[in-house]
């Protein structure tokens, strides 16, 4: 039998006011918004000065490494969208991030911007949705149903900026970069020390000169260190290798 996928089928618009949500998420302790990817796409992102959606990246020819959720993003309808997080997946598991090292911290009240677009929170990670859901089981569809239900340190509650051409401007919401060290060398080659040079060079070209781009913290027990130990070399150099090597 072929399943189909529901939610193309109505009408219902998950829109919420980013206004109303910024106060809900500073009511619940959360002072910034997070996206992690690879060294490679974080520099495209840089070098153009936008976080930008895997849609618009593809189209527009820049470089970006392919993530396991590709397919879904497109199956969905939702791979012109922008994702961020309201908490630091990695200090909150204490182990890397599965979607990249590179973790970008923008300022929270880039949700009080007039030019903000519509913006959607799922319930779930895309990658848990099924063909036979309705939009209200994928995304929260008032700012009380969010209110109520939403989770300080849930990271499958995700904010999604839709419909805002796939491009939300780095400056002056994005506060700084945070980097793993994978403590390991391919070659002669120090990961984290390129990945640095690449990433600065990246933002200057945008005129972001002055950009904070630290070590991340990680705290105790974290077990990111040891996981990169564990990776295969083709799989280091996808999350660490810019995108002009």
């Amino acid at each position: 039998m072929v399943t189909t996928d529901i939610s193309k089928s109505t009408q219902l618009n998950m829109e919420l006011d980013a206004r109303r949500i910024l106060e809900i998420l500073q009511d619940k302790g959360v002072e910034n918004l997070y996206h992690a990817n690879t060294v490679q796409t974080a520099c495209t992102f840089l070098q153009s000065g936008r976080l930008m959606a895997r849609g618009v990246v593809k189209e527009m020819g820049l470089h970006q490494t392919s993530q396991n959720s590709d397919k879904i993003d497109k199956k969905y309808n939702i791979w012109f969208d922008l994702f961020l997080d309201s908490v630091d997946i990695h200090d909150r598991i204490k182990r890397r991030n599965e979607y990249g090292p590179a973790l970008f911290v923008f300022d929270l009240e880039a949700l009080e911007q007039d030019w903000l677009p519509s913006l959607w929170v799922t319930k779930s990670n895309p990658i848990q949705w099924k063909d036979n859901e309705r939009l209200t089981d994928r995304y929260f569809s008032s700012e009380d149903e969010f209110k109520q239900e939403h989770r300080y340190g849930e990271f499958k509650q995700m904010l999604v900026l839709r419909h805002c051409g796939g491009i939300l401007p780095l400056d002056p919401y994005l506060k700084k970069v945070y980097l793993d060290n994978p403590q390991k060398k391919l070659g002669t080659v120090d990961l984290y020390s390129q990945a640095v040079g690449a990433l600065k060079v990246s933002a200057r070209i945008s005129g972001m000169k002055n950009l904070i781009i630290q070590p991340y913290p990680c705290k105790p027990k974290c077990s990111c260190v040891s996981e990169y130990e564990k990776l295969s070399k083709s799989k280091l150099k996808k999350f660490f290798a810019p995108n002009f090597v």
